[in-house]
């Protein structure tokens, strides 16, 4: 991502982007800030020295050089002391969230008075929710500090978790569902802006891979400690899914606890009582880490900028945004009724409620390493709309077997066939770093990062009201609109990739016509911003 460079009285950073068939120097805009300007270098690496002009971040050196091995030393070091930390995070968060499918299997409906028809509305209820409050939390974690704001979140999700060991109607099950949505919806949002002032634009589709890789394994994780919290049933007079609720609640306290004193505020920033009073880095390895990040996207000089209602105009008007928003939407809905019933699909096939349970795990191990894989692949070879398409194939294939396995077929068979479509590589993450690669300027990227997750979840709303009771247990026509669905995203996926392959082109033939003059003239007077510059390359 970013624009093309010419040559000026002034020099900025530069970084590389490799597209297939080409490669283009780069620079992009803070706020209007900075003036579009080139070096004479014709690549890029990380040992490159480039001057810079009005950057006043703590440990950014304008002209710092530095080698491979240094560099990837400073990623290891966030891999291994950072990385790890988020990935326990997330997976407490995704604990969190799906212990509501456990919690169903084992009679929560029944044991609140109500049936399918109701959890679906609690559904629809959380993911209304759950969605407005992603559009506005990425403002509120850019003020106080995604460092700050996501411990914040989880003690407060963990009482919330703990409050469903209270429940005693239908009433209460949808004032707590009201309540969860609403303190675990900022974490997604605001731990990505968190995670692009670590890594590099070409390292976040792996490390997200592993962030909604890590979630799958949450929910399989869940489905196994439910194996055993729930033959604590009668103990204390509750049931195993209120334990199971209580249990999930404790852990999310204690890491939220241990996140106030581990989470550093940044790269620069990582001494602290958990952390040690040197830090992770040596001084130069700080510099590496703030510099790196600083080349790569000019647009994160300033992390803790505003969000504006003129970023709030520029990412409404961006139809691109919105076809990311849509393959977002389209590819997720089909995993609610999926991920919130696949105990129940397992128990329907003649397994216990302890059985059915342990056998989501496999699953998401599978869906854990195959994701990985592809995200760890898109990043080194580009092209992220054919990578996804794996995973949409993958989920049309799993959607047939279930749709025409015979009768007969065998429980074992019904249960390979929904374990294929659970295990579905994830490629969410790895769409959004493509997204958020694509978008400029940083306000915009930061109300998109909310956008994305909001439509990740609004889809929840028809996704709940997919599997109806009358098309139980089999759920052939939910299963059929699943498929239908997921088309919808394959289709949208290579819209976007054309698109952007198009404009690369149309760009790049528009801007060789103009003369230096012409060019230096559009550097300087544009109004265009950000991802809608003529001399703005979009990653493929």
């Amino acid at each position: 991502m970013g624009f093309i460079q010419e040559k000026s009285d002034a020099t900025l950073e530069t970084q590389a982007l490799d597209v297939p068939n080409e490669k283009v120097e780069v620079v992009d805009l803070v706020d209007e800030k900075y003036k579009q300007v080139s070096t004479s270098d014709s690549s890029f690496s990380s040992s490159a020295s480039v001057t810079s002009t009005a950057i006043d971040v703590e440990g950014y050196v304008s002209n710092l050089e530095w080698t491979d091995k240094e560099e990837s030393k400073v990623v290891f070091i966030i891999d291994t002391r950072l990385m790890p930390f988020v990935l326990l995070m997330t997976f407490v968060l995704n604990m969190d969230r799906t212990n509501i499918s456990n919690a169903i299997s084992d009679n929560l409906p029944a044991n609140l008075g109500f049936g399918i028809t109701g959890v679906n509305t609690a559904t629809l209820l959380y993911s209304i929710v759950f969605t407005v409050i992603t559009l506005i939390t990425s403002s509120i974690a850019k003020r106080i500090s995604p460092h700050r704001w996501i411990p914040i979140l989880m003690c407060a999700w963990a009482i919330v978790t703990w409050a469903h060991a209270l429940l005693q109607n239908y009433s209460g099950f949808l004032v707590v569902r009201f309540f969860i949505a609403l303190t675990e919806a900022g974490f997604i949002p605001s731990s990505l802006i968190y995670l692009t002032g670590w890594y590099k634009t070409n390292e976040l589709a792996t490390r997200l891979s592993w962030f909604w890789g890590i979630q799958a394994f949450a929910s399989a994780f869940s489905g196994l400690i439910s194996f055993g919290i729930f033959n604590m049933s009668g103990i204390g007079g509750l049931y195993g899914w209120k334990w199971l609720f209580i249990i999930d609640g404790i852990i999310t306290h204690i890491i939220g606890f241990i996140a106030i004193f581990y989470v550093p505020a940044g790269p620069f920033y990582t001494s602290g009582l958990l952390r040690g009073k040197k830090g992770w880095f040596t001084e130069r390895q700080r510099q590496i880490a703030v510099t790196r990040i600083i080349r790569d996207d000019l647009s994160k000089v300033d992390q803790k900028a505003k969000v504006t209602w003129h970023d709030v105009k520029i990412s409404v008007l961006d139809t691109k945004l919105w076809t990311h928003l849509l393959i977002t939407f389209t590819s997720m809905m089909p995993h609610t009724p999926v991920a919130t019933y696949l105990p129940t699909l397992i128990r329907n096939y003649g397994f216990s409620v302890t059985i059915s349970n342990l056998l989501t795990v496999p699953a998401a191990i599978i869906n854990l390493i195959i994701s990985i894989a592809v995200g760890r692949s898109a990043d080194k070879r580009g092209n992220y709309a054919f990578h996804a398409l794996f995973g949409v194939i993958w989920s049309l294939a799993g959607f047939l077997a279930l749709e025409f396995l015979p009768g007969n077929a065998g429980r074992w068979n019904f249960y390979a066939a929904a374990l294929f479509v659970a295990s579905s590589p994830v490629w969410h993450g790895m769409h959004i770093a493509w997204m958020s690669s694509n978008l400029a300027p940083l306000g915009k990227r930061t109300i998109a990062l909310g956008a994305v997750i909001g439509a990740a979840n609004i889809c929840g709303v028809p996704g709940s009201q997919i599997y109806q009771a009358s098309d139980a247990p089999r759920f052939f026509r939910g299963n059929w609109i699943n498929f239908g669905v997921m088309l919808t995203a394959g289709v949208l996926l290579l819209t976007q990739h054309a698109r952007y392959v198009l404009t690369n082109k149309l760009r790049q033939k528009k801007w060789n016509s103009f003369s230096d003059a012409d060019k230096q003239e559009y550097l300087k007077n544009t109004k265009d911003e950000g991802s809608n510059r003529l001399d703005y390359r979009f990653r493929i």
